[in-house]
């Protein structure tokens, strides 16, 4: 960077060296082109050049900095206007403005933020020290003795010893602004000035007295006491440098006067104590008196009345609102000069002349609202009384009348209010009110439709309701306000601004775009400084010429959600609706005037107080906050004890921090004690603070609950408990009790509950004893809906109607008596019921409704349609050859023995696999054996080796299981086919389930395939990327293994992924940004290479899936 610092720096000398003024002749004193920004600035630098070369020449003082080319940034004590002008008088460069951190030598600054720190590390970064300190030196001293950014106070540097060598050396600790200032002009001032004739402790001991207000200190102003003190202030020196060699040969040695110290001579007047925090009725008084304050609360109260009013009236107006393609009419009403013309009506004669509303005359009272003559001085809103009296010598100063506001801002709301429609409160004196159905209904007309007569009928109404509303808040307040009507908000307020002062102006559909047109960008709501930069910058000045930047340039430069509004702005188009009042998200108490402390009690106490009134205005808007920010301004320490304006806060410092409460609150106990601690934890000087605030954020209303009160502890919801009935409860008990202990006489409820009162709790399920699908068989006996052969209970718990034998043969007696009890019941119901009939009694008997079909719905179903959802499964309406079905619920018989020249469906080792893929493909075997093929499967069988007493014993449908499995291990024996032992005959329960249920298996959904390494997945957030890399490589092209990496994500996406919507949105994106690229060269060229490539590679992954080829 040094070579590049020198080349730089040193044209700039040059060009500053060799830069001659003669007179104010040359064109940069002639006037600039319209739009002309860059010449402008051009000029200004010249005429700044031209007065220093002045400066130069008229100077003879040593050119101790001749070669130096300096810049000041950033806050410096001596100010920048003095260090330009000496570093200028001896020799040196000075540019007022960095265009580049190379042109300067030098940097001149106090002290960087860590960012500029980083950024300026590389440069000569020096303090305002090294200019003073080389002007008595008479030379220039080294820099690196005052640079800014050192290395540390424990990072050992090496240094030059003249010839002796390299020593190690500790550079000094870096200084901050008090070490800084302390030769500094306002200091010298402090420790020269006295303290008046009584003793400093005797002021001190005086203002820490209280001042009990009396009665009749009650009654005067606040802030006019103090605007009418004047204080005589020291005259400022013409100059700072050179300073005189006695000042630093015999420095003053008093000891400086503390901020606390201060303060308590200060308020040592009685009349500034009253009005300063010292007095302990200062916050009632300052809020009473704070314009802001009723401003900001009279607004809030007006959101809550709008908001209950909207709930109450709004929903017809709002049906109205919304009928699509029907006009709009929208009411902007706003008083002109709402505070001057109210104030005005007790002085009537002072109407036509230039007047203010203000605290005082005083120089530093701030003008709240002027009237139209004043306005013509050039008077404004917000300006210093001084500079005001100097443009306007006879202005007349009017006092506040808070009381007549407040009054006139009620009547102003209640003639709005009397209209109808939809009202949106802007602020004390404006309001938004939506007049379309009042206006469509009194003219007869639907609002839709290009019909001139309806048209004409609804602007005549629309204005017969403007000026009946105008008339009627003359008539109430004696003031007037002007009208703006127009389709929407933002057609209203331009509207509104040609119909001031005391008029209306209706804004008709045809002169909008002319209207508009005319208007700067700056005047469109929401168009700041920053925004009419960015816009100014690619041309556009006016309205009209931001409708011919595209869409896409204009959301490029200012953002997806700025760019289309303001697109739609300039075509008068807002979206925005009438009586949107979004909820309030913080509620705050500040006080930044009259904020003098001498001890840390005082200023904790007022924290308290502060506190309260948080707590009181939370209240009020009946919510809690969950999160506490507190506001602290400390004096800065380059700030005079004593502002410009008295008591102000003057340049502060300010520094904010923010706890979170574990539940919300508006206790304000709770969050003084947070505010104290956040005020100690700074350990600031008391004397130092010049402003609170305390504001809660994270709000949530109050529950307003009489029954319990409204706690801050956090509660679990439990759902309310529903006790069964006793007799179901007894009745379920009695069930499982009598499955799982058959032999033990049953216990009572009552019973049951005093053997463990732990495991009875009412919330908390008592574990069963027994076996839960033993509990559910039992009970399922006396249940209509469990002879079924589907599983319409919906139960996890059944029992298999052919359990193994040789798990049979592991269990308990107890329980194998059970089984096989269970399984007699079972095969006799089956008995009962013929199985060539449907289970639902189908009017078809040859025709079985499907498994996979609600047999009532079935039935409902025409014979034709029956007949088709047959055919669909695959299912025939004659069927001669019976078919094995691997569904034991819905096929309840012995099983034919097989013959070796016929037989059914494969089973043992690969048989189930085989019914399980079946079932997933919705193929089902439907049985229509008749009654007298069930009974005797078994006896021309040679079963010798089975026991008959335990055959006997088994239920039917177990006793065939079990015989088929015997069968089966004599044929593997015969054959040498060792077939392993089938466990249970019951379908995979993945694959199918009882009763011939099918589980439907959806395939996985895909991954989401990440970009790179960045684990990024969004389309979103990927074009982001792609965005960035491009603006990077725009001037090169893409490196070869960015690009492989793009293509990989973007055939994994294919292929993968078989996201083919987000694999052509990336490329189309891509191609969009090459194309747009106005930039011409090999980057271009390139990029467009790589965009085909990558076409090319999506299209033949499209094309390996057997996909047709996107449209790219």
């Amino acid at each position: 960077m040094g070579s590049v610092l020198e080349k730089n720096s040193s044209q700039v000398r040059k060009r500053i060296e060799t830069h001659k003024f003669e007179d104010e002749g040359g064109e940069e004193y002639e006037g600039s082109e319209f739009n002309g920004f860059n010449d402008y600035f051009r000029r200004k630098k010249i005429k700044l050049q031209n007065l220093d070369a002045e400066i130069r020449a008229n100077s003879d003082k040593p050119q101790i900095f001749k070669g130096i080319v300096a810049h000041v940034t950033g806050y410096t004590q001596p100010p920048l206007h003095v260090l330009h002008r000496e570093i200028v008088q001896h020799g040196g460069g000075f540019l007022q403005y960095l265009d580049s951190k190379t042109m300067a030598t030098h940097i001149v600054a106090s002290t960087l933020p860590p960012k500029k720190s980083v950024d300026f590390s590389r440069y000569r970064i020096v303090k305002p020290a090294w200019i003073i300190d080389s002007i008595k030196a008479g030379q220039i001293l080294p820099w690196s003795n005052y640079r800014v950014l050192d290395e540390g106070p424990r990072q050992k540097v090496l240094k030059f010893d003249g010839g002796s060598g390299l020593s190690p050396s500790t550079p000094r600790s870096k200084q901050g602004y008090r070490e800084q200032t302390e030769n500094s002009f306002y200091a010298n001032q402090f420790k020269a000035s006295s303290l008046p004739s009584q003793s400093l402790s005797q002021v001190v001991e005086k203002a820490r007295t209280p001042v009990r207000p009396t009665n009749g200190a009650d009654t005067t102003p606040l802030m006019a006491d103090v605007n009418s003190l004047c204080f005589k202030k020291p005259a400022t020196p013409p100059g700072i440098l050179p300073v005189p060699v006695a000042q630093f040969t015999h420095p003053d040695t008093s000891k400086p006067m503390t901020s606390e110290e201060h303060n308590a001579m200060l308020l040592s007047d009685p009349r500034l104590r009253k009005s300063s925090t010292a007095n302990p009725d200062f916050l009632r008084q300052f809020y009473s008196e704070s314009r802001l304050h009723h401003l900001s609360t009279w607004k809030a109260e007006l959101k809550s009345k709008m908001q209950r009013l909207a709930a109450e009236k709004g929903q017809s107006c709002q049906k109205a609102k919304k009928r699509l393609g029907a006009r709009r009419y929208v009411m902007h009403v706003d008083f002109d000069s709402f505070f001057c013309a109210v104030s005005l009506k007790k002085n009537p004669e002072y109407i036509d002349k230039p007047a203010v509303v203000a605290h005082s005359t005083g120089s530093g009272s701030e003008i709240a609202s002027c009237n139209y003559p004043a306005r013509e001085f050039g008077v404004k809103n917000g300006m210093w009384m001084k500079s005001a009296l100097e443009m306007c010598p006879e202005l007349k100063v009017l006092p506040y009348d808070f009381p007549a506001y407040e009054e006139a801002s009620r009547l102003f709301y209640e003639s709005i209010l009397d209209i109808g429609g939809l009202v949106q409160s802007v602020s004390i004196d404006e309001a938004l009110v939506d007049i379309t159905p009042i206006v469509l209904t009194n003219s007869n007309s639907e609002g839709t439709g290009s019909d001139a007569e309806n048209t004409a009928r609804e602007h005549d109404m629309a204005d017969k309701l403007a000026k009946d509303l105008r008339d009627k808040v003359k008539s109430l307040t004696g003031c007037h306000v002007s009208v703006g009507i127009g389709a929407n908000i933002l057609q209203a307020k331009v509207a509104l601004r040609k119909a001031k002062p005391a008029g209306q102006y209706q804004l008709k559909s045809e002169n909008v775009l002319h209207i508009m047109g005319d208007l700067k960008v700056d005047q469109l709501p929401g168009v700041a400084r920053s925004i009419g930069g960015k816009l100014e910058d690619i041309g556009v000045t006016h309205v009209k010429d931001l409708r011919e930047v595209s869409k896409e340039r204009l959301t490029s430069i200012l953002g997806p959600k700025t760019g289309e509004k303001l697109r739609e702005y300039a075509r008068g188009i807002d979206r925005s609706e009438v009586g949107e009042q979004p909820p309030r998200k913080s509620v705050s108490a500040e006080v930044n005037w009259g904020i003098r402390f001498i001890s840390q009690p005082e200023a904790e106490e007022f924290v308290c107080n502060l506190c309260k009134e948080l707590e009181k205005r939370l209240s009020n808007e009946n919510v809690k906050g969950r999160q506490l920010t507190m506001k602290i301004m400390r004096r800065a320490i380059d700030a005079p004890l004593d502002p410009p304006k008295s008591l102000g806060h003057g340049k502060c410092d300010t520094f904010n921090k923010s706890i979170t409460f574990g539940v919300a609150t508006n206790d304000g106990q709770a969050i003084s004690k947070e505010a104290v601690n956040i005020l100690r934890s700074y350990k600031f000087s008391p004397g130092d603070l010049r402003g609170l605030g305390v504001q809660m954020t994270k709000l949530e209303p109050v529950k307003i609950n009489f029954a319990t009160p409204d706690g801050s502890q956090k509660k679990l919801a439990f759902g309310t408990f529903t006790k069964p009935s006793p007799a179901r409860e007894a009745s379920s008990t009695e069930q499982i009790d009598e499955i799982g202990s058959p032999g033990k006489q049953r216990q009572t409820p009552s019973r049951e509950i005093c053997q463990d009162p732990i495991a009875d709790d009412p919330l908390t399920p008592r574990k069963q004893k027994i076996h839960p699908a033993m509990a559910l068989t039992k009970a399922s006996d006396d249940d209509v809906r469990a002879k079924t052969h589907l599983n319409i209970s919906g139960t996890q718990f059944i029992i298999p109607s052919n359990a193994d034998a040789t798990i049979l043969a592991e269990l308990p007696n107890t329980i194998r008596r059970k089984l096989m009890a269970q399984g007699s019941r079972m095969s006799d119901i089956h008995v009962e019921s013929p199985i060539t009939e449907s289970r639902s009694q189908s009017p078809m008997p040859s025709d079985a409704c499907p498994t996979q079909v609600d047999p009532e719905v079935f039935n409902a179903l025409p014979d034709e349609m029956k007949t088709e959802i047959l055919a669909t499964y695959g299912r025939k309406t004659r069927q001669t050859t019976p078919l094995k079905s691997p569904h034991k619920d819905s096929a309840m018989e012995s099983r034919k023995p097989p013959t070796p020249s016929k037989r059914g469906r494969p089973r043992g080792l690969f048989g189930k696999a085989q019914r399980q893929r079946d079932a997933q493909a919705g193929l089902l075997q439907t049985n229509f054996r008749s009654l007298n093929q069930v009974g005797d499967a078994f006896e021309d069988e040679d079963i010798e080796e089975l026991d008959p007493e335990f055959l006997a014993e088994l239920p039917e449908e177990m006793r065939k299981e079990v015989i088929e499995q015997h069968r089966k291990r004599q044929r593997a024996r015969e054959t040498s086919l060792e077939t392993p032992l089938r466990r249970n005959s019951t379908p995979n329960p993945e694959g199918l389930l009882p009763g011939g249920q099918c589980r439907i298996q959806f395939p996985v959904v895909p991954r989401k395939i990440s970009f790179s390494t960045s684990g990024v997945t969004s389309t979103r957030e990927i074009k982001d990327m792609i965005d960035a890399w491009h603006s990077e490589t725009r001037r090169l092209g893409p490196h070869r293994r960015d690009l492989a990496v793009l293509e990989d994500f973007l055939v994994k996406v294919i292929q993968e992924e078989r996201d083919l919507e987000k694999a052509t949105k990336l490329v189309k994106w891509l191609d969009v940004i090459v194309e747009q690229d106005g930039r011409k060269g090999r980057g271009q060229e390139v990029w467009r290479r790589s965009v085909e490539a990558i076409k090319v590679i999506v299209q033949d992954a499209v094309k390996q899936l057997g996909m047709a080829p996107l449209k790219l």
